[in-house]
């Protein structure tokens, strides 16, 4: 089931025109995490997938069974970052935009930064 698990990824990522480093800034997970589900090294854990889906704009529930997963959600597991479902569903988006745009997106979203968090 890896090797299945890691070509769909890989499909889903390309048809929304996300990079492993997009991928994993976007879940909070590795970068080298992600390398490893692509190539079918790892197997995706059921925290994992939930990360990731996000990203993906797709439910945790339907990734998990293409993992082959226990259609559960583990209770016990905090997003990585406050606004992770609106973070994913960001990057999702951006990878549609040309390089200018996802510049002024960008600034954009410096102007909403905090002072001070520079």
């Amino acid at each position: 089931m890896t090797r299945q698990f890691a070509e769909i990824l890989q499909g889903l990522m390309e048809n929304r025109r996300l990079t492993p480093r997009a991928v994993s800034r976007a879940s909070g997970r590795a970068e080298s995490t992600i390398h490893q589900l692509l190539s079918g090294k790892v197997l995706p854990s059921v925290e994992i997938v939930q990360d990731i889906s996000r990203v993906l704009e797709m439910s945790a529930a339907d990734l998990r069974v293409i993992a082959g997963l226990p259609d559960e959600r583990p209770q016990d597991h905090p997003a990585p970052y406050r606004a992770a479902d609106g973070i994913g569903q960001l990057v999702a988006v951006a990878s549609w935009l040309t390089p200018e745009k996802v510049a002024d997106l960008i600034e954009i979203a410096r102007s909403y930064r905090p002072e001070g968090t520079e």
